[in-house]
């Protein structure tokens, strides 16, 4: 750098040799990157995700990386969401796989991360809504209903309408804890209960919300058998869960994985299907604000190791 200093001192000196000589020192010093400052990248994910269960998988992974960055790069396995927040929050790793959970927690932390890729469900949904239904026939308020939910950690069957309760948005049925969601839709069909919480896929530009997509569309048909429902109440958009980068890393190194993300599909094929088993239609950029209005959830965690990938 003094070298640097030192010829551009030697430019303001030569004004005939200015233009020349600083564009050669700019243009050297142009050429540092990410590359010179990043001697590895840790990538942080919970052991339960597909990839983090198969050697084989992880090392292609990990190989692809390395490749298209130009860097070395190391995945980091870690045991359950709570480790990969305080993981990321710490920064021995660099960039991490979240749930929305996990990213609004690691946050609120350490206000030291940020999302920069959401992935995409096939069907193209970039997020989900919490959803209440109930029998189509009945006609009784919220409160006289009796509602049925999966468990305390599920984040559309109890976090996020547990939150719009406490805030006087939703009025408090009477409360049915089924354990499962199969549980909860066999007590529909039996007539245990008027209405259950689920979600439903948060699709851009789709102003349908069928209720086929329930549960994104899983055990349609024995929603299909049971007595038709209506939607009573919905949440807003809660995104899915991001790649998100601790903000120590370089801009130059972030755009290049979300670079890399946006490829992945066309220039490592069949990467995709094992780095994102739950999605498939590749990702997208998050808004500024896209996960601002899940941070009433952090405080609704019974811990942070229920965080899931899932709605």
């Amino acid at each position: 750098m003094m070298d640097r200093i030192v010829r551009f001192a030697g430019c303001l000196r030569r004004p005939g040799w200015a233009a020349i000589c600083c564009a050669m020192v700019w243009a050297g010093t142009a050429k540092a990157d990410y590359r010179d400052s990043i001697a590895v990248l840790r990538i942080g994910m919970v052991e339960t995700h597909v990839a983090a269960t198969d050697p084989v998988k992880l090392e292609a992974i990990q190989r692809a990386f390395a490749n298209d960055l130009g860097i070395p790069v190391e995945i980091i396995k870690l045991g359950s969401y709570a480790a990969l927040i305080d993981a990321h929050a710490s920064g021995r790793v660099g960039y991490a796989i979240h749930s929305a959970r996990s990213f609004a927690a690691t946050q609120a932390a350490c206000g030291c991360v940020r999302a920069f890729r959401i992935p995409v469900a096939a069907d193209g949904s970039t997020g989900f809504r919490s959803v209440l239904v109930a029998r189509d026939s009945i006609t009784i308020p919220v409160a006289e209903l009796k509602v049925g939910y999966s468990d305390e950690t599920s984040v559309s069957g109890w976090q996020i309408p547990h939150q719009a309760i406490k805030a006087g948005s939703l009025d408090l049925p009477e409360l049915i804890r089924g354990g499962s969601v199969s549980a909860v839709i066999a007590s529909y069909q039996a007539g245990e209960i008027d209405g259950f919480f689920g979600w439903l896929p948060d699709i851009p530009g789709d102003r349908g919300g069928g209720l086929e997509r329930l549960f994104g569309g899983w055990n349609r048909t024995a929603l299909e058998n049971a007595e038709p429902l209506r939607i009573i109440w919905s949440s807003q958009r809660i995104p899915y869960g991001p790649h998100a980068a601790n903000r120590s890393l370089p801009d130059d190194l972030v755009e290049a994985l979300g670079t890399f993300l946006d490829g992945m599909a066309a220039s490592t094929p069949g990467l995709l299907d094992i780095f994102e088993p739950a999605y498939g239609g590749g990702y997208v950029i998050p808004g500024p604000e896209e996960y601002q209005n899940i941070s009433g959830l952090v405080e609704a965690m019974p811990d942070r190791q229920s965080a899931s990938n899932l709605p």
